[in-house]
């Protein structure tokens, strides 16, 4: 039986992937020395180059984390829960 889509357990594809999302996210922090910002941005954060790029990053590692303790510690249950 073959699997409806297989394209991301193949390692020279998740290779690729990497790499074109790296390059988007070099583009996107070039794209900010071209770009003028109305207002100067908000906080101190938004006058730094490459600050949204970065706080996306954060904020996407901060939700993998937050999503994996909570999985680990409330949602899991133990093997026997409804035997119980």
């Amino acid at each position: 039986m073959k699997k409806e889509f297989d394209w991301f357990d193949k390692a020279k594809n998740i290779k690729k992937l990497q790499i074109v999302s790296y390059i988007i996210l070099a583009l996107s922090v070039v794209a900010e020395f071209f770009v003028t910002s109305h207002g100067g941005g908000h906080g101190p954060l938004g006058t730094i180059i490459g600050s949204y790029a970065i706080f996306g990053f954060v904020t996407c590692v901060a939700m993998i984390v937050v999503s994996k303790l909570l999985g680990q510690y409330w949602l899991k249950k133990d093997e026997n829960y409804y035997d119980k």
